[in-house]
């Protein structure tokens, strides 16, 4: 494995994908979609706006989630 990959935490994966199902639930229960591929049998237009909103939503934690943890790491580093 490269250094880059063993030094990111474990979070770094985990924490972005738990915030993207709880909030696509949200959004999608606040848009009014009630769509569940297993009850409702599959559709495939919906299950792309389900997948899409997800991996946009994972996206865009994932990369706050880095933001956020470099900016920890930078601060604790600087009072050592």
């Amino acid at each position: 494995m490269s250094e880059s990959t063993t030094r990111q935490p474990f979070g770094s994966t985990v924490v972005p994908i738990i915030i993207a199902v709880i909030l696509t639930e949200v959004l999608m229960y606040n848009l009014g979609s009630k769509y569940n591929p297993i009850s409702d049998g599959f559709n495939i237009p919906n299950f792309l706006i389900d997948l899409g909103v997800f991996v946009a939503i994972a996206m865009a934690a994932t990369w706050l989630y880095q933001r956020v943890f470099k900016l920890l790491r930078r601060d604790t580093a600087n009072k050592e």
